[in-house]
């Protein structure tokens, strides 16, 4: 088989036996197997040693210890022996791929570079034809990854899973696993954008959705004087309500009551949007389309407090008579936003940093937004995204992720991590969202139908992730199982009030707030 073909030969249900899902689950850090011919191929690294980022130790300290997990499914199914080429020739070769963290005489962790043995990466668990069927197999499958053993340390914080099952347009998926020090999301969606071709022109460069801001800043003098006074007390009153909610007062909802411990037990869901709908809705509002979607993001958890609380004052099983229940005037809903702080945060510009990371580009590059969001209905489905269009100019105006970025990069690892925990014990979700590939991709010759990524960190209680990838959208939550037992209704609130948000754009005349 040449090389780049990852399709396979075989069945798409030629599956070993197995005892079932648990079997497939990792338990006191074994793995069955599937069993190969093939010599392990390992790559041949050159020496180097380099100090984390002050970023990747606080992800790497044990209150917080961050994953990426992402699934990546395909139109056909896998070659495992294929992959590993494949495997070998995009990962394996990469600097951070290719290393471990290890602490050195002054107690500084660094990383060393280490021989990567492609064997060791790729699991393909053995399942029982009946365990496939579940359509929701894969996210029970990732989920089981987040409880399981710590990988081993002494081996680059990586592996990919192999999971030859077949669901709807899926005849196959890769789960990744990697650790959060490595880099973030974008770090990730790009070397995987530079690992695979266009499909089916793999010789066309990748096109990307950028985002393109609502309004231009003046660079009169007058004008920048008053952007940085405003934008030092805009960081005041952050740096405020930051102290107000460590301090004193965090969220109080009804998806906080069980969250205030440390929760193991996740479950996975996710939707697919339409980027047409959101661009409607965009230029109705005169936003962004990150003003769009954490406006149904916004709407989406109103909707499904909504239910919740009526569901608790009624005790009915009737879910649809709640949607238009009003939430209680003192609960509280905040979300903490990831924010880029690359210079150029276009994701194709990193391709060319892949081999060799560049200090600016590759990493863990993130500041935050703390946003509040509106807890009561409006009779104006599209208000939502003109609150948070309003709330994001703010905090752009603001210094508050610059500020988090710093904080992140100067103070002592173990107080960074500590403020990173009780802000996640003191809100109530993580919000992530990232643009992909306008265009459908393949790896190798296996085209590639959807990308959800998420990511887990102990003690954070919600995530919600978006990307963008070939002119659809997934929303995905991360949630803990005992907070939120029915996630796929989440994301379902989510994606209607979507829906009536584009209803009330294509009847309204697009309005300029500027």
């Amino acid at each position: 088989m040449a090389e780049g073909q990852l399709v396979s030969k075989q069945n798409a249900h030629d599956h070993d036996d197995g005892d079932g899902f648990e079997e497939a689950k990792i338990k006191l850090g074994k793995i069955v197997m599937k069993k190969t011919d093939d010599v392990s191929k390992m790559v041949n690294i050159s020496k180097h040693e380099e100090p984390l980022s002050p970023a990747a130790c606080v992800i790497s300290d044990p209150l917080l210890d961050g994953y990426i997990f992402t699934i990546v499914g395909f139109e056909k199914e896998i070659d495992v022996e294929s992959l590993k080429v494949l495997l070998q020739k995009n990962l394996a070769e990469h600097q951070r791929f290719s290393s471990v963290s290890e602490k050195d005489k002054h107690n500084n962790l660094k990383w060393c570079a280490r021989e990567v043995v492609i064997e060791d990466h790729v699991i393909v668990p053995s399942l029982s034809v009946s365990t496939v069927k579940d359509l929701n197999f894969v996210n029970e499958y990732t989920t089981s990854l987040m409880t399981a053993p710590p990988l081993d340390p002494c081996r680059p914080l990586w592996e990919v899973h192999v999971l030859n099952v077949s669901s709807g347009d899926v005849a196959a998926s890769l789960v990744f696993r990697i650790h959060h020090s490595l880099g973030d999301c974008i770090s990730m969606l790009s070397l995987l954008i530079n690992s695979t071709t266009k499909a089916p022109n793999p010789n066309v460069s990748h096109t990307i959705l950028q985002h393109k801001p609502s309004y231009q800043r003046s660079t009169g003098f007058l004008q920048i004087v008053y952007n940085v006074i405003a934008g030092l007390w805009l960081t005041f009153l952050c740096v405020y309500d930051y102290m107000i909610v460590l301090l004193w007062n965090g969220d109080q909802n009804l998806l906080k009551e069980a969250s205030r411990a440390k929760i193991s037990s996740k479950r996975l869901a996710h939707v697919t949007l339409n980027i047409e709908d959101i661009c409607l809705v965009k230029k109705a509002v005169n936003g962004t389309l990150n003003d769009v979607i954490m406006g149904a993001l916004s709407a989406g958890f109103v909707r499904y407090m909504s239910r919740r609380q009526y569901k608790k004052m009624t005790r009915s099983s009737d879910q649809k008579a709640s949607a238009d229940q009003h939430l209680p005037l003192n609960i509280s809903l905040r979300a903490m936003v990831a924010v880029n702080m690359r210079e150029t945060p276009v994701l194709k510009d990193l391709d060319r940093n892949m081999k060799t990371p560049s200090k600016s580009m590759w990493g863990n590059k993130l500041g935050f937004w703390m946003i509040p969001f509106p807890t009561f209905h409006y009779g104006d489905p599209l208000q939502y995204c003109r609150v948070t269009k309003m709330m994001s100019r703010l905090k752009k105006l603001s210094f508050e992720a610059s500020l988090i970025y710093a904080i992140t990069k100067h103070m002592p690892t173990k107080l960074v991590a500590y403020i990173c925990t009780k802000l996640a014990e003191s809100t109530t979700l993580g919000i992530s969202n990232v643009m992909g590939p306008v265009e459908q991709i393949q790896y190798g010759d296996n085209p590639i139908t959807h990308i959800i990524p998420t990511a887990h960190l102990n003690y954070h209680s919600i995530v919600m992730h978006f990307i963008s990838y070939a002119g659809k959208g997934k929303l995905v939550a991360l949630v803990p199982e005992d907070v939120i037992g029915d996630p796929q209704q989440l994301c379902e609130d989510c994606a209607g009030a979507l829906r009536v948000m584009k209803e009330a754009a294509t009847k309204s005349t697009p309005l300029n707030l500027s």
